[in-house]
């Protein structure tokens, strides 16, 4: 089994603390404060780490929202490079196939 990389009071912690920053903060910020947190001995630099973490990130706030009697609600963050890629239109225009069916 392995060691969880960072807890659940570390993730809410920094997402919270980019949620209220000003510029509001994206996920990569919240992965890059987890791994400053991290008792590990890579680099920030290292982008397999980086893509870990943002992948453990990712399936633990999925996880927290997901709780089966009490789910967390994680406020919205700015949108980073990838997310700011779909429009509204876009994803309308994606929904609408769906609909069509």
């Amino acid at each position: 089994m392995a060691a969880a990389s960072f807890t659940n009071m570390q993730l809410v912690k920094a997402w919270a603390k980019q949620a209220k920053a000003d510029p509001q903060g994206t996920r990569g910020d919240v992965v890059r404060d987890l791994m400053g947190q991290m008792t590990n001995e890579k680099d920030d630099g290292d982008d397999a780490w980086y893509r870990r973490v943002y992948n453990n990130v990712t399936q633990r706030v999925k996880q927290l929202t997901q709780h089966p009697t009490k789910p967390i609600k994680f406020p919205t963050l700015q949108a980073g490079k990838k997310g700011a890629r779909r429009t509204d239109a876009q994803m309308d225009e994606l929904a609408a196939i769906f609909d069509e069916e």
